[in-house]
C-alpha cells in the first residue's frame, strides 16, 4: 500500500457508501457494511469521523480506524475455480 500517496480532504456517506475525496480530486468509497462499527453507528456518530493527516479516518466514539488508501487499493477477488 502506497500510504502516504493519498491525502483526504473530504469524507460523506450515501446511503450504502462512505465515500473520500483526495486533494487531487480523486474520489472513490467501500460500502459501510464492511465495517460493522459504522454501520451500526447514528448519523451524529458517524458525522463525527477526523481525518488524521489526510491519511486516516478516526471514529473516536466508535473506536474506529481506516487508512485512506485502503479507498484506492482495493483488490478484486477472483477464482480459478470453475
Amino acid at each position: 500500500m502506497k500510504f502516504f500517496e493519498y491525502k483526504a480532504v473530504r469524507v460523506w456517506f450515501t446511503s450504502t457508501e462512505i465515500r473520500v475525496l483526495l486533494h487531487d480530486g480523486r474520489e472513490s468509497g467501500l460500502p459501510i457494511s464492511s465495517f460493522p462499527l459504522i454501520q451500526n453507528a447514528t448519523d451524529f456518530q458517524r458525522a463525527q469521523v477526523e481525518i488524521i493527516n489526510g491519511y486516516a479516518l478516526h471514529w473516536p466514539a466508535l473506536g474506529e480506524d481506516l487508512s485512506i488508501a485502503g479507498f484506492f487499493e482495493k483488490k478484486l477477488v477472483t477464482s480459478d475455480k470453475v
